[in-house]
């Protein structure tokens, strides 16, 4: 801190408000925002995910801006007005949507934001930090009682709202609140290592920031008819669109559907030694077996008495312990996956019953449920280690996520990026 108290010295010599220190001030501010703004399109252009883009602007663009701050003057306007150019830039390169929530982008991923930090902040804390250096050297040193007395004692505090308790942008966290696991349903935004564009994707979905037909109706009044472009029966709506539309119920959530469960299919292949399809697109056959286990593929599976959910997604009998596992799959709407849970376990028991019966194994019933968006429930790592071999709750959700990405560029049509 030597350096700096000389650097005070030197900025007493010269009073605040004279033109020559404005002029510097100035030269040196426009300098460091040029650099800034250099740098970040270097990181926006880079084939980085979007958590390691944020990562790189916080690590390697805003110590540009840190170094000088709170040495020299920066008005209010003119950080907002390059954090507006940043949000700016994002949206040019497809890793914010213009619609979606600027407190989400600057919260940090575990609390189901972004992690991007802003030049006010950036500013605003180094000034914080130096002030603090001077209120605490300042008893010792002349030259720094003085700046103590010409800078003031109050240091501006920085106040960031919630984005949670916004109408529109908080809907969706307030809504899976009481049914989901948060922290596990945010946990995609620090481990699925998704591109920017889609991570943008996906949270301005849950922001409502889409333009589906149901928005520009009832939002900006820009349609007359919310519904559905596809089904033409209930409003166009996200939560419509990725888990509701049964014009997509044939193919587009199959797919979705079938891509989460090859993962869970994949993962007890290999522990039992079975063959599995080397493509995630490749249709497992509805049979594998060896000496150690059978595994079954939507099965239709026969019983004396008529069961009625006989057809689950995967079944696995463990030939060697005498045990069976019944999973089956479910992506419903975010706010409707506890209940999904419980229908599924429900569903099952008739077959459970037929099966210990009939096969003379003890049978368990998991369900593996995952919302459209992202959320999961609190005991799905529970049910997910009660099926043989070793699946994350990660890679269903990114699975999901991903699958729902698919859905929503081609059913809306987003023109360019968005």
């Amino acid at each position: 801190m030597n350096t700096f108290a000389n650097h005070c010295r030197a900025q007493l010599q010269v009073p605040r408000n004279t033109t020559s220190k404005c002029i510097l001030d100035e030269v040196t501010r426009k300098g460091a925002t040029a650099k800034y703004l250099q740098r970040i399109r270097q990181v926006l252009r880079s084939q980085l995910n979007g958590k390691n883009k944020i990562r790189a602007i916080n690590s390697y663009v805003l110590p540009v801006i840190r170094y000088p701050a709170g040495i020299i003057s920066w008005p209010m306007e003119e950080m907002k007005a390059t954090d507006v150019k940043t949000r700016k830039l994002l949206t040019m390169h497809g890793g914010f949507h213009p619609k979606s929530s600027t407190l989400r982008l600057y919260t940090s991923r575990k609390e189901g934001g972004r992690g991007q930090v802003s030049v006010r902040a950036t500013v605003q804390d180094e000034t914080s930090k130096i002030h603090k250096y001077i209120k605490d050297k300042a008893s010792t040193d002349d030259v720094l009682s003085e700046c103590l007395r010409q800078w003031g004692t109050e240091d501006e505090v920085l106040e960031v709202p919630s984005w949670e308790d916004k109408p529109l942008h908080g809907m969706y966290h307030r809504q899976i609140t009481e049914v989901a696991d948060i922290r596990k349903s945010y946990q995609w935004l620090e481990k699925a290592g998704l591109k920017d564009s889609t991570e943008a994707l996906i949270l301005a979905a849950q922001e409502q920031a889409l333009n589906t037909r149901a928005i520009e109706a009832q939002i900006y009044h820009t349609r007359q008819d919310p519904r559905c472009r596809l089904c033409k029966e209930a409003p166009e709506t996200v939560q419509h669109i990725t888990a509701g539309c049964k014009m997509l119920a044939g193919k587009a959530y199959m797919e979705r559907h079938n891509q989460v469960a090859g993962i869970v299919y994949r993962n007890i292949c290999a522990e039992y030694g079975l063959e599995a399809p080397r493509s995630k697109w490749g249709t497992p056959p509805k049979v594998v077996e060896n000496d150690r286990a059978k595994i079954l593929w939507d099965f239709q599976i026969q019983t004396d008495k008529m069961v009625m959910a006989n057809q689950p997604d995967i079944v696995v009998v463990d030939k060697e312990q005498r045990k069976a596992v019944v999973v089956d799959v479910a992506i419903p709407s975010d706010h409707n996956i506890r209940k999904k849970e419980h229908e599924k376990l429900e569903k099952y028991q008739g077959l459970r019953e037929k099966l210990e019966k009939t096969w003379k194994v003890k049978t368990t019933v998991v369900p593996v449920v995952i919302g459209a968006l992202g959320a999961v429930t609190p005991k799905l790592e529970q049910w997910l280690k009660q099926i043989p071999g070793t699946t994350s709750d990660i890679s269903v959700q990114k699975c999901a996520v991903l699958g729902t990405a698919k859905i929503l560029l081609r059913t809306l049509k987003l023109p360019g990026l968005w």
